[in-house]
């Protein structure tokens, strides 16, 4: 059935996909298209109709691109780096950068707490301590920023933020036990369930629709991206501030481990966030672009790997740390398959990355088989514990993910789905991995007696 807005959404989001656009000119653009359909509509035609001459009547997607892009690329870093010149969007863009240098400073000040009651980071205990805590420092500030943004309601204030209370409540009354097995799958799963909540702060009503779950991947490919970068930045200048200071034999090496650590780990993560959300009309396709670069050299290397495990007959898998590893990988090969389907246009047909994109999942699909066999083995010989468990869990769950996309992708190719459906299902497909980290979370401990 013909949805008008979401095709609409979809026309947008196809403007934004080009990064030639500003979001005030992509807004612009689709006023006109609204009211081109809505004056054909008024004359008698179908909204499908209406919808598909108004396009037609704008002019062709990269066109229009291309000539905003002849206007705005002299202007690009500018835009990134000087505030704008209309007084609304000024006065928005000062709050927004107040905003991450107080919630920066605050984030990076509760680092600092725990150590006023003893706890030092060098200390094994307190090294868990801070491990368990450290999404806790700093992302209910990040969902703070985007519940100010998007002037959330009280009561969505109220279960955002009850959510990280309750969390934190949560594992810091948890015993932790030798050989604290549980305790580390906490400090890895937490951050990940609690990044989902801040997807629903990101995003508020529009989390409901799989289109407004498919912007909060985006914004999370992009601000993984940036986080690197900026972080990277903060290590440059403590090493650029301990090696000035050094000329002139002074040591500022304790300075640098108990304040920019923290403070600058903090402001790192609130100026990804902040670059993404105001900058993004401008270069939103970061993640997309580098998974179309590397998903052909992660597919040779993933079915070399393959052949040469089958003729040499050697598999790496019985070893726990490549267990470890090769879920990180099938991981990252979501990543990649799940940011090319991101930035592509649904309407278009298919094309060499989609073909790219399955071949990916079959090999991935392949490498996870064998790996969940041989966790089901070590699970069988050894027992279960509570890092066989996970992992198994965390197997099914990627197997389930890739396996449902290699379904899809094959009915969509024969014509029996619209993308729209992978999208749907790969958007729907984040609830399972919001339960899978919160079990991981916060029963295990008690499942497995915190041990």
């Amino acid at each position: 059935m013909f949805n008008l807005d979401e095709e609409i959404q979809s026309w947008s989001d196809h403007l934004r996909a080009h990064g030639n656009l500003r979001n005030a000119d992509i807004l612009e653009l689709e006023g006109h298209l609204r009211d081109e359909i809505e004056e054909l509509i008024a004359a008698g035609l179908t909204p499908d109709e209406s919808f598909l001459i108004s396009v037609k009547r704008l002019g062709n997607v990269d066109a229009i691109s291309n000539e905003f892009a002849k206007v705005n690329t002299e202007n690009l870093w500018r835009h990134l780096l000087v505030e704008p010149k209309d007084s609304p969007a000024k006065q928005q863009n000062r709050r927004d950068i107040t905003l991450v240098v107080i919630f920066a400073l605050l984030a990076g000040t509760l680092f600092k707490i725990p150590a006023l009651f003893g706890l030092e980071l060098h200390d094994p205990p307190a090294a868990r301590f801070y491990l368990n805590n450290f999404s806790i420092f700093v992302l209910p500030f990040v969902a703070a920023f985007f519940l100010i943004k998007r002037k959330a309601a009280l009561k969505t204030w109220a279960i955002i933020m009850g959510i990280f209370i309750v969390a934190a409540l949560i594992i810091n009354v948890y015993p932790s036990f030798a050989p604290h097995h549980t305790d580390y799958l906490t400090s890895f799963h937490l951050p990940l369930f609690l990044w989902l909540v801040i997807g629903v702060a990101y995003l508020g009503r529009e989390w409901q629709s799989s289109q407004g779950r498919m912007n909060f991947i985006r914004f999370t490919g992009e601000a993984f991206i940036y986080g690197i970068l900026v972080s990277a930045g903060v290590m440059v200048l403590g090493l650029f501030t301990l090696v000035i200071f050094e000329a002139i034999q002074i040591d500022v090496e304790i300075f640098l481990e108990e304040y920019l650590v923290f403070y600058g780990g903090a402001a790192a993560a609130l100026i990804a966030v902040y670059l993404v959300e105001a900058k993004k009309s401008v270069v939103e396709n970061f993640a997309p672009i580098l998974a179309k670069i590397f998903s052909p050299f992660f597919l040779i290397v993933m079915a070399t790997f393959l052949i040469v495990m089958i003729i040499t007959g050697n598999s790496p898998f019985m070893q726990r740390d490549f267990l470890i590893g090769f879920d990180l990988m099938l991981a990252l090969v979501l990543g990649l398959v799940l940011y090319i389907i991101s930035a592509r246009d649904n309407r278009l047909p298919a094309n060499h990355f989609d073909y790219l994109n399955l071949a990916l999942i079959l090999v991935a699909l392949v490498i996870d088989g064998v790996a969940l066999s041989a966790i089901l083995f070590r699970l069988s010989a050894f027992g279960i514990t509570p890092n066989k468990l996970a992992a198994l869990g965390e197997n099914l769950a990627l197997l389930g993910n890739l396996a449902g996309l290699a379904w899809l992708y094959a009915g969509y190719f024969k014509k029996k789905y619209d993308f729209v459906k992978l999208v749907k299902w790969q958007t729907d497909y984040l609830y399972v991995y919001f339960i899978w980290t919160a079990i991981v979370a916060f029963v295990f401990p008690i499942i497995f007696k915190f041990n």
